[in-house]
């Protein structure tokens, strides 16, 4: 993109007073959190259903941890099938936002890490497919907090902003980065037009564009671009392999040479970039 995001403390000038008093760590120095490292919110949503966020979420988090970042992913896309589910886990032990239920105040974070399944290297806050009944907003802000003190980076698997809980548009308006995850098809790119208007509505900052590739020969990044307004600052190309690797129960395929892991390397230098 041509213009780098804003810092935290910037973003969060446009939310009400009585927003910013529900996010804790806003109080303090913006990046800063009790351990003293830098760590940083990414809110991952998509311009329509089957736009593969929760697989770019989960690469995002994934690169940004192989990158050095602590980073946790937090399943926010709730009920769904939890994505324990798509990364192979649901059988791990470990808690999930049902037995968070009376995580309030102020949450011990690294204990609340420890506690969490992990996918790979990365700990892993799933909803469950068992227990499907949404969180409560101030058990999410509680525990997002305490992972952000922790010194965690923290990335946000979240539905389509119609779809969002009041926690949900808290922490999404005061993400130091939004990825809009956009397939490059007609209905998708009508998708991003209108989950972009949600967005601005909701006060969160431009978003960047991550195009996924289907097929070649559909709609392409300029197309994309001309028609949002917006910089396309990455491409998800199609991997074959990814279905299969999931319904094995391995989760996306990641590998430095897969297309995924090159895209959320890059996406991962380039979050680091606009810290």
């Amino acid at each position: 993109m041509d213009d780098a995001p804003e810092p935290l403390a910037a973003s969060t000038r446009t939310l009400p007073t009585s927003a910013r008093a529900e996010l804790p760590w806003l109080t303090g120095p913006p990046g800063t959190r009790r351990t003293g490292r830098t760590a940083r919110t990414v809110a991952v949503v998509g311009a329509c259903g089957g736009a593969g966020t929760s697989t770019l979420a989960a690469a995002v988090a994934h690169g940004l941890r192989r990158s050095g970042e602590p980073a946790v992913l937090v399943d926010l896309d709730v009920p769904g099938p939890g994505q324990d589910v798509l990364l192979g886990i649901e059988d791990e032990p470990g808690a999930r936002w049902p037995e968070l239920a009376a995580a309030r105040g102020d949450v011990d974070g690294e204990g609340l890490l420890a506690a969490l399944p992990r996918w790979r290297t990365v700990p892993v806050l799933s909803a469950s497919r068992q227990q499907p009944d949404p969180p409560d907003d101030a058990v999410v802000l509680d525990v997002t907090t305490a992972l952000l003190r922790a010194g965690e980076s923290v990335v946000l698997d979240l539905p389509r902003p119609t779809a969002w809980s009041r926690a949900a548009g808290l922490l999404a308006a005061a993400a130091d980065v939004a990825l809009l995850v956009v397939p490059c098809t007609v209905p998708g790119v009508a998708g991003a037009v209108a989950t972009c208007a949600g967005l601005h509505a909701a006060r969160v900052r431009e978003p960047w564009v991550v195009a996924r590739r289907p097929v070649p020969g559909r709609v392409d990044a300029a197309a994309l671009e001309a028609a949002l307004g917006l910089d396309v600052v990455a491409e998800a190309r199609w991997d074959g392999r990814l279905a299969d690797a999931v319904d094995r129960g391995e989760g996306p395929p990641v590998g430095r040479r897969s297309a995924l892991g090159r895209v959320a390397a890059g996406l991962a230098a380039a979050l680091q970039g606009a810290s």
